[in-house]
């Protein structure tokens, strides 16, 4: 495919509480643009507190896709989210407007701009029901280093502090499917869209105290009653969505195994666990990525970031990256 006539896309991506959402609305209100949601987190609705969903004030009347469309409980997978994706990103070309890409989980980010063939693996209630057994008696951590020992390749692109994705990347090794893919996935052979990707960073201990402060945030907003409401509902931790960061430490919380100041220091190593592997997905010297630092005068940096994007739509041809360089 020749770059010229693939589908233009601008990426914003980084860590968690680098202010992704706030600069991806800022260059959607200046480009004509519409977001596309590619944080895992924001796909289940009722669950908008500990995932520090945007609200409506703060989407700014710019429209939002992919978020709140699916239940706590609801199976999705990189292949699912894929196609949905692709095709909303179509439909928002095919009226004119511009896709921004918004998100921190780099699995998902890296099979749009690489466009990755995933194979959709049957399920398997036998290998699955074990798997499930396993996790809640064991651990992710148990199950985790077992992937990494049986397949170093797709434990590689597997986030290994999920829970469920560590489950059906194991279902996909002994199931033997992925053996004639590699890693379980195929790039495609020309970049589908030509992309432009903004990376957001912030100096570690700032990161550390915004994670700190959200925290805090969350409390005041509720953080408890969100995760009560959802297990009054009839959800619970064996749910994949409420086996994430923030809900199943309240979860505890709730049932009196920690006390709150125990919750938040666990939700906030576990927070900057993420952070980590979200760094190992998205890195410093990858020529894809223009890096903004947001520590300090945030505002200078998004009117650096909209020339930038300015640039790239207009200008010159060192401004036209394609997804498949570097």
């Amino acid at each position: 495919m020749n770059p010229s006539s693939a589908p233009r896309l601008i990426a914003v991506i980084g860590a968690t509480a680098t202010g992704k959402t706030p600069v991806g609305i800022e260059i959607a209100l200046a480009r004509g643009g519409e977001v596309v949601n590619c944080d895992s987190r924001l796909f289940y609705r009722g669950m908008d507190i500990a995932t520090a969903k945007p609200s409506e004030s703060e989407m700014r009347g710019v429209p939002h896709h992919l978020i709140d469309i699916l239940k706590p409980d609801e199976h999705f997978s990189l292949g699912e989210y894929l196609k949905l994706a692709r095709a909303t990103i179509a439909d928002i070309v095919g009226r004119g407007k511009l896709p921004v890409l918004v998100g921190g989980s780099g699995q998902y980010v890296w099979a749009l701009i690489e466009g990755w063939e995933v194979p959709e693996i049957e399920p398997d209630p036998t290998l699955r029901a074990d798997l499930e057994q396993r996790l809640e008696t064991d651990g992710v951590e148990v199950l985790a280093r077992e992937l990494v020992a049986i397949a170093p390749e797709i434990a590689s692109d597997t986030d290994l502090l999920n829970p469920r994705r560590v489950v059906r990347a194991i279902e996909r090794v002994q199931s033997n499917s992925s053996t004639s893919h590699g890693s379980g996935k195929k790039k495609a052979d020309d970049p589908p869209f030509e992309a432009i990707m903004i990376g957001l960073t912030v100096e570690r201990s700032v990161l550390h105290q915004r994670v700190l402060d959200r925290l805090d945030s969350m409390l005041e907003d509720g953080w408890q009653g969100e995760v009560e409401t959802l297990l009054a509902t009839g959800y619970s931790a064996r749910d994949r969505a409420m086996s994430g960061i923030g809900y199943r430490q309240m979860i505890s919380h709730i049932a009196d195994e920690a006390d709150l100041a125990e919750t938040i220091r666990l939700t906030a190593v576990a927070t900057n666990r993420l952070i980590r592997h979200q760094n190992n997905w998205f890195k410093q010297d990858d020529p894809r990525i223009q890096w903004f630092d947001m520590t300090e005068n945030p505002g200078d940096q998004v009117k650096s970031i909209l020339k930038s994007t300015a640039n790239w739509i207009s200008g010159p041809d060192e401004f036209l990256l394609p997804a498949g360089e570097g």
